[in-house]
């Protein structure tokens, strides 16, 4: 397979990895929100069997903490309208301000690591 430049998976290990991540944010999303059930956005609280309409999003940015990139604690579950209004509100602040996440969704950065 070949990439294109400037995209993110530069292998296929890359892109497994990633989706190795996003499964295990969802799976521990569901384990301490949804009672094993459901898939819950930390925003809204919409809760959902399926992650079709929901995002596993990087509490620490995927390009600035390389270190953190496939750490399943470095993610939150967001449907798709909660994580489109906080990249409208924050644009590239986020990426060096994780802390904005934690005020947008109303929680205090320890209740995720709980």
């Amino acid at each position: 397979m070949r990439f294109k430049p400037g995209n993110r998976w530069k292998s296929n290990k890359g892109e497994l990895r990633y989706k190795i991540w996003r499964k295990n944010v969802f799976e521990l999303n569901k384990a301490k929100k949804g009672g094993s059930k459901f898939y819950v956005c930390e925003k809204c609280n919409k809760r959902r069997k399926t992650t079709r309409v929901l995002h596993a999003h990087h509490i620490y940015s995927w390009s600035k903490y390389t270190d953190k990139r496939y750490d399943r604690n470095n993610g939150v579950v967001l449907c798709i309208r909660c994580h489109n209004a906080f990249h409208r509100k924050h644009k590239f602040e986020a990426l060096n301000k994780p802390e904005l996440l934690w005020e947008y969704i109303g929680k205090d950065k320890d209740d995720n690591n709980t």
